[in-house]
């Protein structure tokens, strides 16, 4: 008895989000992961350049509160620490699709030159963290 196209076509798509879920999780493990160097989660798109009084680093977080996330700045290296919450009361299990990325995140950013620490400058406005680094005056 031949099988109805419907079912074909729903059983294809089954196993094509399947596999894109198993792709998607794999992507986010390994030994690096395991020694520390990177955290499960994600990782939001940043921007990193130089200007004549320092650096300016600017990093998407949409979906990320001000009271989400941290910012460190020690010699040369500044770092953004957060977590992007699932927002409301939907329970990720009864999501038809779930594209966007949720949970933990840390991106570290090494700077050619040391920056003046109390002189590091942040803005967050609509979903763009601005960072603005001045270089550290020569003592």
């Amino acid at each position: 008895m031949p099988i109805p196209r419907s079912d074909l076509l729903h059983d294809l798509l089954s196993l094509q989000e399947r596999m894109n879920r198993l792709f998607e999780s794999s992507l986010g493990t390994g030994r690096l992961e395991e020694a520390g160097f990177l955290q499960p989660g994600f990782s939001p798109p940043a921007d990193v350049y130089e200007t004549a009084a320092g650096f300016v680093i600017e990093i998407e977080l949409p979906g990320v509160g001000e009271q989400d996330f941290t910012l460190t700045a020690v010699g040369a290296e500044i770092t953004i620490r957060g977590e992007r919450r699932l927002r409301g009361t939907t329970r990720p299990e009864c999501f038809h699709r779930m594209e966007r990325t949720y949970g933990p995140f840390a991106r570290a950013f090494r700077l050619s030159a040391p920056v003046d620490v109390d002189g590091v400058k942040a803005r967050f406005q609509d979903g763009i963290l601005r960072v603005d680094a001045p270089r550290q005056k020569p003592r």
